[in-house]
């Protein structure tokens, strides 16, 4: 069972994020699933290397579109971005030196900074990006 769905109250009604959104809440899931499955290792390793790396790459989108347009909010915007990485980094380190990583918790934190990221900050964004173009 999905631990999310991108509801139609989380789009922010710019294509490009809610597109990344759609990904992020499914590699999220995937990674739910994989736990709550009792998937091996290697198999969540696989799900947790995509997540981190799709969630970099999203970011990177954003950050781009908000220098283009001038985003008055980026600063505040990117450093959540920057301590979102920096905690999955982590989980994803701690992943690979094998030490315990409590997995429904991190689902649980990625759902939950998602849904506020999207509530807080990535509405505002999207509102000045389609403005701006």
């Amino acid at each position: 069972m999905a631990l999310m769905e991108l509801t139609p109250d989380l789009l922010v009604g710019n294509a490009f994020i809610d597109g990344d959104h759609r990904k992020l809440v499914k590699l999220i899931n995937d990674f739910h699933d994989a736990m709550a499955q009792g998937k091996g290792n290697d198999v969540i390793g696989k799900v947790l290397n995509a997540l981190v790396d799709y969630t970099k790459e999203h970011f990177a989108r954003e950050e781009a579109e908000m220098a283009r347009i001038g985003y008055i909010a980026s600063i505040a915007h990117k450093r959540e971005h920057t301590k979102l990485i920096a905690d999955v980094d982590k989980f994803h380190a701690d992943f690979m030196s094998s030490r315990p990583l409590m997995t429904m918790p991190v689902s649980k934190f990625l759902k939950d900074w998602l849904i506020t990221h999207i509530n807080q900050t990535d509405k505002l964004f999207a509102k000045a990006l389609n403005s701006a173009k």
